[in-house]
């Protein structure tokens, strides 16, 4: 799939994640994802419109004043495209960043959204050197 397929499910998600009115958001929801949609976090799965935007309003409570940003066009494979994020405050400062993966429905809405907010750990220092780039050639990739 292109590019234009991903990113126009990505806009009303966006402003769904902006939205502090719960039956707007719930609209927006709608448009950007499929009903039994997921958003998968680090201890749990919300799924369904009604879960989703109750994320959002304890996104709005953690997050006061902030809103959710794409930082990249999306990386794509079959329906699956990776994207850049950023949570950014008021002034445009980005306080949080990482990557976000979403599977793509049937109807080309957001079927499932992975969002990833931690860098990549570097590889165990007992890794077996032959499964690994040498010592200092570790580029951040």
């Amino acid at each position: 799939m292109d590019q234009h397929t991903f990113l126009q499910p990505t806009i009303p998600y966006l402003e769904a994640f902006a939205e502090i009115e719960p039956e707007r958001r719930l609209e927006l929801l709608s448009r950007a994802m499929t009903p039994d949609a997921e958003i998968w976090g680090p201890k749990c799965v919300f799924a369904g419109y009604s879960e989703i935007s109750q994320k959002i309003q304890d996104f709005h409570k953690n997050w006061p004043g902030c809103r959710l940003v794409i930082t990249s066009g999306p990386n794509t494979f079959q329906n699956a495209a990776r994207f850049g994020c950023a949570i950014v405050g008021t002034d445009g400062t980005i306080l949080a960043s990482g990557q976000s993966v979403v599977e793509l429905g049937e109807d080309g809405r957001y079927q499932r959204v992975i969002p990833f907010w931690e860098e990549l750990p570097p590889l165990p220092a007992n890794w077996p050197e032959h499964l690994a780039p040498k010592r200092g050639d570790i580029s951040a990739a």
